[in-house]
């Protein structure tokens, strides 16, 4: 699978807080075949994301998840 990317105008940067909007609904794939797939696999990413956030919260680790991982979505300020 490919990567997604974040076009303007939906350009947030990445999240670092579960509250912060992803973009994964209007990011796009070089391939359009590959879009749907490729935003499948960031809605996983994002939710194991959300829920280790509020592990890391719940239990008062501060070394917790800082932001949504590298790999599934290209945002501008990466």
């Amino acid at each position: 699978m490919a990567n997604l990317t974040v076009q303007a105008p939906y350009n947030p940067n990445r999240p670092n807080d579960p509250r912060d909007p992803n973009g994964i609904a209007h990011a796009t794939s070089a391939s359009a075949s590959d879009t749907k797939a490729d935003r499948a696999a960031a809605k996983i990413a994002w939710a194991q994301y959300v829920q280790d956030y509020k592990v890391a919260r719940k239990v008062g680790d501060s070394s917790g998840p800082a932001e949504f991982p590298a790999g599934t979505v290209i945002y501008p300020d990466d």
